[in-house]
C-alpha cells in the first residue's frame, strides 16, 4: 500500500513560491525534476526514527574486499551505517574478513565461502557490489554470481569500482535487469571503458541495459542518466579538487541506504515510482558525498583523506536532510 505523503515543492519562478502538492502521478506532476523538487524529495524519503524496530531503516549488503583491498568495503559499509541503515553486512573473502572486522565492531563481516550467498542476500534491502573486489578471476566470477542471484531475487543493486570492471568484461549480464533495478556509479575512466564495450546502436549508451539500469556518472560535475530524461540531472555543488581514495566507496555505501529509503517511500502511484526513486536516491548520495568532501577539504586541505569525510557525515546529513 502506498504511504500518502504531501511534499512541499519549492518552485522558483523569478520569486520563490512554495506550493504543497501530493505527488500522485510522476508523469503528470513531475514533468522534469529540478534542484528544488529533488531537494524536497530527498528530505521526504528519510524515515522517521520513532516507533521503528531494528532493521526497518535498512539492511544493506556490501559485497567486496580482497587480500589487497580491505579499506574500500569498510568505507562503503560504515557510510551506509552512519547515514542511517540499521544493519550492514560485509560479504568478503576469508583473507579480508578478519582485517575488516578489526576496523569496526559495528559491521557484520561474513566470509562468503562460509555461507550460501543466496541465503545471505535474501533478506537484504539493497546489495552494493564492487568495493575492493579486485580483478582476479575469482572476484569477477563472484560478481557475476551476485548479479545473477540479485536478478533472481529482484534485489535493488548498486555496482561500483571493480564491479564495474566485471560488467565491462561481461557487458550483457545486466541486460533487462528487472525492477527495482540497478544504479551504476562509474567515474569518467569507467564510463569510457563501458562505452567501448557496448555495441554501437541508435540509443544512448546508458540505455543499453534497459529501463531499470541507470547511471550516476561521477566527476567534476556529477551526472545522472536514465531511460527517462525528465528524471535526469547534473550536480556541480560541493566537492573539491582533492580526490582521496575511498570517496567513491563512501558514495556507494550511502547510495545503498538512500536507494532503500527512496524505494520504500513509494514516491508516486504509477509505474514510474521506481525510476523516480533511483533518481532521488542518486541525487541524495551525490549531494551528500560532495558536501562531505567539501567540508573535509575546508578543514584539512591537501592532507584530506577519506576518513576525514566520514567525520563530516553527521553534520552534513543534518544540513541537507533535516
Amino acid at each position: 500500500m502506498r504511504i500518502s505523503k504531501t511534499f512541499t515543492l519549492i518552485l522558483s519562478l523569478g520569486l520563490v513560491e512554495i506550493q504543497s502538492l501530493v505527488v500522485e502521478e510522476c508523469s503528470n506532476i513531475i514533468e522534469n525534476v529540478n534542484e528544488s523538487i529533488l531537494t524536497t524529495l530527498t528530505k521526504a524519503v528519510v524515515p522517521e526514527l520513532e516507533g521503528k524496530k531494528k532493521g526497518e531503516a535498512g539492511k544493506i549488503a556490501i559485497v567486496g574486499g580482497s587480500i589487497e583491498y580491505t579499506g574500500a568495503p569498510y568505507f562503503a559499509a560504515i557510510s551506509a551505517l552512519k547515514v542511517g541503515s540499521d544493519l550492514v553486512f560485509v560479504i568478503t573473502t576469508e583473507t579480508a574478513a578478519p582485517v575488516i572486522k578489526s576496523y569496526s565492531p559495528d559491521l557484520i563481516v561474513i566470509p562468503h565461502s562460509s555461507k550460501n550467498i543466496s541465503s545471505l542476500l535474501y533478506s537484504k534491502d539493497v546489495v552494493v557490489l564492487g568495493p575492493g573486489l579486485g580483478r582476479a578471476a575469482k572476484g569477477l566470477d563472484l560478481a557475476y554470481d551476485i548479479i545473477n542471484i540479485c536478478r533472481e531475487l529482484r534485489k535493488p543493486l548498486v555496482i561500483d569500482a571493480d564491479g564495474l570492471y566485471a560488467l565491462y568484461k561481461n557487458i550483457t549480464i545486466l541486460k533487462n535487469y528487472p525492477s527495482p533495478g540497478v544504479i551504476l556509479t562509474p567515474n569518467n575512466a569507467e564510463v569510457k571503458r563501458l562505452k567501448e564495450a557496448i555495441p554501437l546502436g541508435d540509443t544512448n549508451w546508458y540505455e543499453y541495459w534497459g529501463d531499470y539500469v541507470t547511471v550516476l556518472e561521477k566527476g567534476e560535475q556529477d551526472q545522472y542518466h536514465s531511460n527517462f530524461e525528465r528524471f535526469d540531472w547534473c550536480l556541480n555543488e560541493g566537492g573539491s579538487g582533492r580526490r582521496a581514495g575511498g570517496q567513491g566507496d563512501i558514495l556507494a555505501g550511502s547510495l545503498g541506504t538512500f536507494f532503500n529509503w527512496a524505494l520504500k517511500a513509494n514516491l508516486c502511484e504509477n509505474n514510474q515510482s521506481i525510476s523516480l526513486a533511483q533518481s532521488v536516491a542518486s541525487y541524495a548520495a551525490a549531494k551528500f558525498t560532495r558536501r562531505c568532501n567539501y567540508k573535509a577539504y575546508r578543514s584539512h586541505g591537501r592532507s584530506m583523506i577519506a576518513s576525514d569525510m566520514l567525520n563530516e557525515i553527521h553534520s552534513t546529513f543534518d544540513e541537507l536532510f533535516t
